[in-house]
């Protein structure tokens, strides 16, 4: 039956290659609570996996080095999830984080979540996440597509995923994801005058609540965007934010609160945006504060400039092709009238 709301689902179209046969796997996403902030999935018998870019392998508590365990979620044709798919996985002995029985690894490894279902379920080596603020989000492994229904003729939502950033190499040891920005970051579109040349390496991690910056970023940038919002409306820090304002000063819109937009200006031109729904975090009912911190340890060498936190990627559809070693994305879904909740998890019959 047609909704009046618009749904958010995933479309599948065939390709005739052995590699992508199978079809893709959809499993819901939820957010913990404040003392956590971690992304889960019901991705064993309905019991939650910690989804954590930056792990190599499937970890679940063993003795021993390894075990084989049995992972499940739906597949999908697009318009509803069509059947449970179970399959026989390896993960690695190590302890589970509290509420949960394990991680579930979605790193550059052939050990990760990722890499298994491609091989299990002859798929591409792709995966796409779109995390809640609240409620349900998403996960997808294996390929899209992707479409907004209804109506039947809406437009691929791959028409709003920017194009490809090239992934770096493993950066320092982790086998997690990091792009370059060529140009560095930017408030209200003026560049952020960071000493030093070159470009800076940029991750992105889901066990992270908010994005860190190092040290030599992060007080220019904080200066930056403090200048450009003016003091009308701050109020005093709340840890661990260092800016602060009055949100009933701040006008709301669709995109969030009404303030200085953030451009991580990636390699190739595109950028990574942060509007106020990504980048003001309401601390309680009267304060909304400017949700990047600044990262422990040196000013350079082995860490990240910039790491993008699980806030900032939050209603966006993020995609990782390891097949391709690009990373895509959507803008803020909110401001097209759409959110991480409205993929379809009901099957069909």
């Amino acid at each position: 039956m047609w909704q009046s709301k618009p749904v958010l689902v995933l479309l599948l179209l065939a390709v005739s290659t052995a590699a992508t046969l199978g079809k893709p796997l959809l499993t819901k996403i939820t957010k913990g609570g404040a003392s956590t902030a971690l992304y889960t999935a019901p991705l064993s018998a309905g019991r939650p996996l910690v989804l954590d870019l930056s792990a190599p392998a499937i970890t679940t508590p063993c003795s021993g080095q390894t075990t084989k365990v049995t992972l499940s979620a739906n597949s999908t044709d697009g318009s509803n999830p069509l059947s449970p798919v179970s399959f026989a996985a390896t993960a690695t002995c190590a302890a589970a984080p509290s509420g949960t029985i394990g991680v579930a690894g979605l790193a550059r490894s052939s050990a990760s979540f990722p890499a298994q279902v491609a091989s299990t379920q002859k798929v591409a080596n792709s995966f796409a996440l779109c995390l809640p603020s609240a409620g349900v989000g998403a996960a997808i492994f294996g390929g899209g597509p992707f479409f907004l229904a209804p109506p039947a003729d809406r437009p691929a939502i791959t028409t709003l995923l920017s194009d490809g950033v090239p992934l770096r190499q493993p950066f320092s040891g982790n086998p997690g994801y990091f792009v370059s920005a060529t140009n560095g970051v930017a408030i209200d579109g003026t560049r952020v005058a960071v000493s030093g040349s070159g470009a800076l390496v940029v991750g992105l991690s889901t066990t992270i609540p908010y994005a860190q910056l190092r040290s030599d970023v992060y007080r220019p940038f904080i200066t930056a965007f403090d200048r450009a919002m003016g003091s009308s409306a701050k109020v005093a820090a709340v840890a661990p934010f260092e800016l602060c304002y009055d949100s009933s000063k701040l006008s709301p819109t669709r995109s969030g609160y009404s303030v200085p937009q953030v451009d991580v200006m990636l390699e190739g031109g595109t950028n990574f945006t942060v509007v106020g729904g990504n980048s003001m975090a309401q601390v309680n009912s009267g304060t909304a504060c400017f949700a990047f911190v600044q990262a422990g340890g040196g000013t350079a060498g082995g860490t990240p400039a910039v790491v993008i936190g699980g806030f900032q990627m939050e209603s966006k559809l993020v995609v990782l092709d390891n097949d391709k070693k690009t990373l895509s994305f959507t803008p803020y879904l909110p401001a097209m009238g759409f959110s991480c909740g409205n993929f379809n998890f009901t099957r069909a019959g």
